[in-house]
């Protein structure tokens, strides 16, 4: 089997297309005058891109190892990846007819969090601990 190594830099162009992805789009919102903001799911996608380097490119060059921990890590930051769309889709509630069409109804501006977001998130949140857990303690 291939070691999980030659997966890193794939991994690290996905989180960074996506982050840089955001970053521009909020600086696009930012010049048209409206409020911008990340999403939670960008602050977990930075802070995978963190990992990743720390755990699946310092420490396997330092130690000449890529352990369990490493692909661990390596695996939890895939399904974070791979959710980041859906939360993003649960941002603006996509997946509800009335969109976020329901806080302007409201007199409510949109909020950081919305009720799908949140939902989406906590089902990333549980598949990336399965998985770190499946990889970890094999």
């Amino acid at each position: 089997m291939p070691s999980p190594m030659v997966l890193v830099p794939t991994l690290l162009a996905l989180q960074f297309a996506v982050f840089g992805w955001r970053i521009a789009r909020e600086i696009s919102v930012e010049e048209k005058g409206r409020r911008t903001w990340l999403f939670l799911s960008d602050y977990l996608n930075f802070c995978a891109m963190l990992a990743v380097v720390a755990v699946c490119i310092v420490i396997p060059i330092r130690e000449g190892v890529f352990s369990r921990l490493s692909e661990a890590v390596l695996g939890g930051a895939y399904v974070l990846v791979a959710f980041t769309p859906v939360m993003i889709a649960g941002h603006y509630r996509l997946f509800s007819r009335f969109g976020r069409t329901i806080y302007a109804g409201q007199g409510r501006d949109v909020p950081w969090l919305t009720d799908q977001e949140i939902f989406v998130l906590i089902v990333a949140l549980c598949a990336t601990t399965v998985t770190v857990w499946a990889i970890y303690a094999r």
